[in-house]
C-alpha cells in the first residue's frame, strides 16, 4: 500500500525470521534471504507470493521464533521501471490493487486484506514491567488518605 501511495515499486525482498538469542535454552536459528523479483512491482500479490516462497525456503519447524518480517528493496519510481520480456505482472493485478486501495480509504485503513495476510492480531505487546503513568492515566494516580493524629 506505502509503495502504491508513493508511486514507487520495488524489484527486490528480504525474508528474515529469528528465534529469541536472549532464551539460552532455546534451539536458536536465524536466517534471511534475498528474493529477486522478475519485474518491479507494487502488487501485494506478487509481494506476498515471493514472501512466502522465501519463507519457504528458510523456515525450519521445531523452532520457537520470535520474529520474522519483510522488508522492500530495490525501490523505484513507478514511471522508471523497466519490463520484462519474458514475465509481466497480471495487468489485473494494477486494478485490484487500486481496488482494495480505495475501499480501504473509504472504510478504513487495513480493513480489506488478502486472504493470505493474518486476519487477527497474533502480536501483542508485552507490558507486564510497564510503569505507571500518573500523568496520562487519571485511574492511575496515586491516592493518598489522610488521617488526623489529633483524635
Amino acid at each position: 500500500e506505502k509503495l502504491r501511495q508513493q508511486d514507487s515499486c520495488c524489484n527486490m525482498l528480504m525474508v528474515f525470521i529469528h528465534t529469541n538469542r536472549f532464551k539460552s535454552d532455546d534451539k536458536q536459528y536465524g536466517k534471511n534471504i534475498m528474493i529477486h523479483l522478475p519485474y518491479p512491482t507494487n502488487s501485494s500479490i506478487t509481494i506476498s507470493k515471493y514472501a512466502k516462497l522465501g519463507l519457504k525456503k528458510i523456515f525450519k519447524p521445531g523452532y520457537n521464533y520470535k520474529k520474522a518480517g519483510v522488508i522492500v528493496m530495490g525501490i523505484i519510481p513507478e514511471n522508471q521501471r523497466q519490463l520484462n520480456m519474458f514475465c509481466e505482472e497480471d495487468p489485473k493485478h494494477k486494478q485490484l490493487m487500486q481496488v482494495i486501495d480505495n475501499l480501504n480509504y473509504s472504510i478504513g485503513r487495513k480493513k480489506l486484506k488478502l486472504a493470505s495476510q493474518d486476519l487477527g492480531r497474533t502480536w501483542k505487546m508485552r507490558q507486564e514491567k510497564l510503569s505507571p503513568r500518573y500523568t496520562t492515566k487519571l485511574n492511575e494516580i496515586i491516592k493518598i488518605k489522610l488521617f488526623d493524629t489529633n483524635e
